[in-house]
């Protein structure tokens, strides 16, 4: 077996069964985008990676290479979750394709991908993820042999741009098969790369350093991550710490309320404004999966949760058949003029439409919750131990202890709505093994109790518990983690309500209208534009020492959309006030940036644009607060 050095394992795919409503998410997934998308035009209706050439640009391109793949990675996971035959065979035909088509060295892929121009590696990166996901489903080992076969086949040195984020596969693979000549190619691309691109956001040593990152919000996940990768593979603690860093500077610098990086489409700050692509939301949740499995801390699975649980849901329409490009957590409307970035200012990329103009976050968004529940469980290594790292509920088969028992938990939990967690394991004998569950940072009154006996030790938050014992059938642990309110506070004067991993927003009621826009959509997936029809123009009228008293908690049985303002399980009512002259702004001309042939043009536009106006600013907000107070409705 070859060595690493991570603290917790990824399971395989056949090994979890995501149940309750994670399993209808993933069933709306497949009902509404993940299923269909095809129907929502180029390049999701082309045969994708089953066709030797997509024509992009004019020409043969590996642009929808990589937007097809980020498609086919999600549909896999969402289709082996669910067991579900549409998904999986819709993905495989194309997987199976490359697979059947590789070339007599062994490259997989389109042959005018194989020269090592540009970035014509970097969509291989995506796609080779949908074929790990297949392994794990399937144990198909076709897939490490072919990956391995076409990564010794030298026809490309994956160190320029994000072509390095194909060290992923190939460690991967390495540990698969064996082949140290895998480890000594991903680690010289991935040396080769910090040399030419030392002056980079995501070499090791500006990740090492104090500088603000400003580099594309998508390549700094997707780079970033491999430094904690190379450590699981080698143990180099001074990779793992650049990765950490890393992502710390997120949390100092860009992180948004909703758990996601600032990117439109570099990273931007932490403005009430900025936003992020959609495509952040499944790579920053995928990349700090990986400093979870290497540093073994609770903090990377709490930061997977608040992605996945606030921004995640945010970013797409309820029954998951139109999705936003750029999504803000301070937003009243949402039309087809709507984008307040300077980056394609006044155009659709800030609506709600399935499919957009690029096309990489209508690929993208197939993989959050997907992801979020294939790493819900995981192994602690060598201990033979089973790690319940991110909560929801589900079942997970696998094998504890010394001897590798076979047994089964089954997750029961309304979380993050409620904050009981309940596990039964199913045995056929007793086992010894160490089971693992989280006390989530923000929780700090938490209790763990084991066939209703309470552990009396101290349950300290971020942390990670170990109870080991020896286990028999129908054995129960129960994790409450109550979740207390609280304010969480950001630039311009904002601030947030919070509960759990959940940020609360205002209810607004909402108008939805169908767009004028016919590119790019179908009679069964329509462009939307989308408008407040109530107010929503208020300040909250809170106090962090009175919040418990003043913010009424208000729960309801679990049932259809969690995610729906007309079904969400629970609410909150709180004090505000309406904030005089506080509207949407109206414009007449803009700036619109865009990228051209030669690089980023600037032009002016005329139109009438309607965009969410800033914050108001704290001096004179107290003069424009209404006398009146009213209470409002706060949801997830």
């Amino acid at each position: 077996m070859i060595k690493t050095y991570r603290k917790f394992r990824e399971l395989p795919l056949s090994a979890i069964s995501p149940e309750s409503w994670l399993r209808r998410y993933l069933e709306k997934q497949r009902a509404g985008l993940t299923g269909h998308i095809d129907e929502a035009g180029y390049p999701f209706n082309t045969k994708g990676w089953a066709s030797p050439k997509v024509v992009s640009r004019g020409s043969a391109h590996w642009w929808p290479y990589e937007q097809t793949a980020y498609w086919i990675d999600g549909m896999t996971r969402a289709g082996y979750l669910l067991r579900d035959d549409f998904l999986i065979e819709k993905a495989r035909q194309q997987l199976d394709y490359v697979l059947e088509h590789a070339g007599r060295d062994g490259y997989l892929g389109p042959a005018f991908m194989r020269a090592a121009q540009g970035q014509n590696r970097w969509p291989h990166a995506v796609l080779f993820r949908a074929y790990m996901a297949m392994y794990g489903a399937t144990g198909d080992e076709r897939i490490p042999k072919a990956l391995r076969r076409h990564y010794l086949s030298g026809t490309a040195a994956h160190s320029d741009e994000r072509n390095v984020c194909n060290v992923e596969a190939m460690l991967w693979t390495y540990e698969r098969t064996g082949d140290r000549r895998l480890l000594d190619e991903a680690l010289e691309a991935y040396e080769q790369y910090n040399r030419l691109f030392s002056e980079r956001d995501t070499s090791v040593a500006n990740m090492l350093s104090p500088k603000r990152a400003t580099e594309h919000g998508v390549t700094y996940n997707e780079i970033a991550k491999l430094a904690a990768l190379v450590a699981i593979y080698t143990g180099r603690q001074r990779y793992l710490a650049a990765a950490v860093n890393a992502y710390r500077k997120i949390d100092r610098f860009h992180m948004l309320v909703d758990g996601v990086c600032s990117s439109s489409e570099h990273l931007k700050g932490r403005d009430p404004l900025d936003n992020h692509e959609t495509c952040d939301i499944a790579d920053y949740a995928w990349s700090v999966g990986y400093l979870l499995m290497a540093t073994g801390q609770a903090e990377y699975a709490d930061k997977i949760e608040r992605a996945c649980f606030n921004a995640g849901p945010g970013a797409v329409k309820s029954d998951f058949k139109a999705l936003q490009y750029f999504s803000c957590p301070n937003q009243v409307l949402a039309d087809r003029s709507s984008n307040h970035n300077r980056y394609e200012c006044g155009r659709s990329w800030m609506a709600y439409r399935p499919n957009h103009d690029c096309e990489c976050c209508p690929g993208e968004v197939h993989r959050v919750m997907p992801n979020f529940a294939a790493r819900m469980w995981m192994s602690d290594g060598a201990g033979g131990g089973l790690v319940a790292a991110v909560y929801g509920p589900s079942r997970v088969t696998a094998a504890v202890g010394t001897r590798g028992a076979k047994i089964t938990v089954v997750e029961e939990t309304d979380y993050p709505f409620r904050d009981r967690i309940e596990f039964q394991i199913r045995t056929e004998r007793p086992v010894t093994f160490p089971f693992w569950v989280r006390i989530p940072g923000w929780c700090t009154s938490a209790q763990v109790f084991v066939n209703g006996e309470p552990l009396t030790r101290r349950l300290q938050a971020g942390t990670f518990v170990k109870i080991a014992r020896t286990f028999r059938h129908n054995d129960r642990v129960s994790v409450c983690l109550p979740m207390k309110l609280r304010l969480s506070h950001w630039p311009r004067g904002g601030i947030a309500v919070e509960r759990g991993p959940l940020v609360y927003a205002l209810r607004v009621e909402e108008d939805w209208r169908v767009s004028p826009i016919k590119e790019k959509c179908s009679p069964r997936f329509p462009a939307w534009d989308l408008y407040p029809a109530s107010p929503w123009n208020y300040a909250l009228a809170l106090a962090e020492e009175n919040l418990e008293r003043d913010v009424e908690v208000h729960e309801r049985p679990l049932a259809g959309d969690p995610w729906s303002i007309d079904t969400a399980p629970v609410t909150l009512r709180a004090p505000a006030r309406r904030v005089a002259g506080w509207r949407i702004r109206q414009l007449r001309a803009i700036l619109h940036q865009y990228n051209g042939p030669a690089g980023a043009v600037t032009e002016r536009r005329k139109g009438a644009f309607r965009f969410t106006p800033q914050l108001p600013d704290a001096e004179t907000l107290p003069g424009r607060l209404r006398q009146r107070l009213e209470t409002v409705t706060l949801v997830p």
